[in-house]
C-alpha cells in the first residue's frame, strides 16, 4: 500500500493515504528508516529537491508500506539521508514565523506534487495535474 510519510501537515490533509510526524525533517527520515528496516520500499528519494537540509524543514516521503525483509537498495539512500541529515544544522518547522513555514511547506508540496500524481495519492483529482503553462496566441501561430 503507497504510504506518504511527511512532517508537513498541510500536504499530508490533502493526500489520501498519509502518516503525519510531528518534528523535523530529520524526524521523518528516520521513521522511514524504521519502516523500511520492516520491509517497506521508498518510492521517492529522501533527499528529492536538491536542498540543503538546513533550507527544508518539510520533508516527505512516498513509500509503499509491506512487511519482510528490507529492500537494500532502499534502505541504503535511507541511511545516507538520516547520515546527511545528522551532520547538519536543521531547522524545525516550529523555529520559522508563519509566513517562512508556510513558503517552506508549498516548496515540500510542489516536489511531491508529481509522484503523488504518478500514485493516484492526492485526494481532489484537480492536484494531480501539473499546473499548464498558457501560451499567447500569437505563439501558437
Amino acid at each position: 500500500m503507497y504510504k506518504l510519510i511527511t512532517n508537513n501537515p498541510e500536504l499530508h490533509h490533502d493526500v489520501k493515504n498519509s502518516e503525519l510526524i510531528e518534528g523535523s525533517a530529520l524526524d521523518v527520515l528516520i521513521h522511514v528508516r524504521s519502516l523500511v528496516h520492516l520491509g517497506s520500499h521508498l518510492l521517492t528519494h529522501p533527499l528529492c529537491g536538491n536542498l540543503r537540509p538546513n533550507h527544508q524543514p518539510f520533508r516527505s516521503i512516498l513509500i509503499d508500506e509491506k512487511n519482510g525483509l528490507a529492500d537494500l537498495d532502499s534502505l541504503s539512500l535511507i541511511e545516507e539521508a538520516v547520515r546527511i541529515y545528522q551532520s547538519c544544522m536543521i531547522i524545525t518547522p516550529e523555529e520559522l514565523d508563519s509566513s517562512t513555514r508556510n513558503d517552506y511547506a508549498y516548496i515540500d508540496s510542489e516536489l511531491m506534487r508529481e509522484s503523488l500524481g504518478q500514485y493516484g495519492m492526492m485526494k481532489d483529482a484537480n492536484i494531480n495535474a501539473a499546473p499548464l503553462l498558457l501560451l499567447k496566441k500569437e505563439v501558437l501561430n
